[in-house]
């Protein structure tokens, strides 16, 4: 099977270099691509046109990528596509050719907009097959669009566990808490909690190489013990975590089930315990009690009594942490993620063409 891959990201001419020599974790697209022996689209196949960019990012579609992708399929033959994300996938079920395999990976696939949007299209049978990043967005998503369980498998997102990975043994004594990202993140609730814990210094780094927008911290105050950190290249993330006592990540209650993951199954790799919100799609990334505690949604005095109940017990930071590391290697690690998308494909490609 000749198979193409598509990324929703623009692939910086350093990348392969910095991930050479252990400065960049490994990138799921550059390894799909090595593993099919083939090639990988991204947004450098474009040309750079700042309005059309602005206009895609506001409708979260990518519809010049698809067109490109289109286009290469009927050139030079692909008979599947991998879509890494739906922003490409969706418009790409309107253009690709039925007898093509076509397989895309759901990151936000309780969107009410993106499924009013499938429906009113009819495109859920145009994919042969749908990933969703955890078990209850595959399911929400089935019943949504009516779809037989086959169709629809949940996909956790991985993390390079060679790169992250846990460097001096942790004391658990570390001298402070961090949170990190910004994709739905609920600083607020964070630092509502943080006020509650005047003893506890906590760190944010407000930031992502995905997404760009407000953090929402701008309308808390900050108390003393709270400090706003630069944003930082992942060869210095890894210091953050190491340096971390454990992490928090605070979710906004949304459709967006998974917010949260990467920086979650970071943490965990990296040998640390997580205080996070309970959502129902990043609930499947912590083992709750025991690689992490979890939180209801815009709870902060709930927030703060985790907090402080782990920064009490550097016995169980430490137990939790190597924990959180053995669970990690267990069900996510890059590697698993490459076998699995690729039995996959496999899957698809013997049960034909789409119903």
């Amino acid at each position: 099977m000749q198979a193409l891959i598509i990324a929703t990201s623009a692939t910086s001419a350093a990348l392969a270099a910095e991930v050479r020599v252990g400065q960049h974790q490994r990138v799921d697209y550059l390894e799909l691509a090595e593993r099919f022996n083939s090639q990988y689209l991204d947004y450098n196949c474009l040309r750079a046109v700042p309005l059309a960019r602005k206009f895609e990012d506001l409708l979260r579609i990518d519809l010049r990528l698809a067109a490109t992708v289109a286009r290469m399929v009927r050139q030079q033959g692909y008979d599947c596509v991998i879509s890494l994300s739906e922003r490409v996938g969706i418009p790409l079920a309107l253009l690709l050719d039925r007898r093509v395999c076509h397989m895309v990976i759901f990151h936000h696939g309780m969107s009410p907009r993106k499924l009013k949007l499938i429906k009113a299209l009819r495109l859920q049978r145009r994919w042969d097959l749908i990933a969703a990043i955890s078990r209850a967005e595959a399911e929400g998503m089935r019943a949504a669009l009516e779809l037989e369980p086959e169709r629809v498998v949940a996909l956790h997102t991985p993390v390079d566990t060679r790169f992250y990975r846990p460097g001096a043994p942790s004391s658990g004594n570390e001298g402070f808490i961090q949170s990190l990202g910004l994709s739905y993140r609920d600083y607020p609730t964070l630092i509502r909690a943080m006020r509650r814990l005047p003893h506890i210094p906590c760190q944010l780094r407000v930031g992502s190489a995905w997404v760009s927008r407000r953090g929402g911290h701008e309308r808390e105050p900050l108390p003393p013990n709270v400090s706003l950190e630069p944003f930082v290249h992942p060869r210095r993330l890894r210091e953050c975590y190491a340096a971390s006592r454990f992490i928090i990540v605070p979710i906004r209650a949304t459709t967006q089930w998974s917010a949260g993951c990467t920086s979650v199954q970071a943490a965990q790799a990296m040998g640390k315990p997580v205080v996070a919100t309970r959502m129902p799609g990043l609930s499947e990334y912590v083992v709750e009690g025991e690689t992490g505690l979890l939180i209801d949604p815009g709870d902060d005095r709930a927030m703060a009594r985790a907090i402080d109940e782990l920064w009490n017990d550097p016995q169980r930071v430490v137990r939790m942490g190597r924990q959180a590391r053995g669970w990690i290697e267990e069900h996510f690690s890059l590697d698993r993620w490459i076998q699995r998308v690729a039995s996959l494909v496999q899957q698809v490609a013997r049960q034909g063409a789409k119903a």
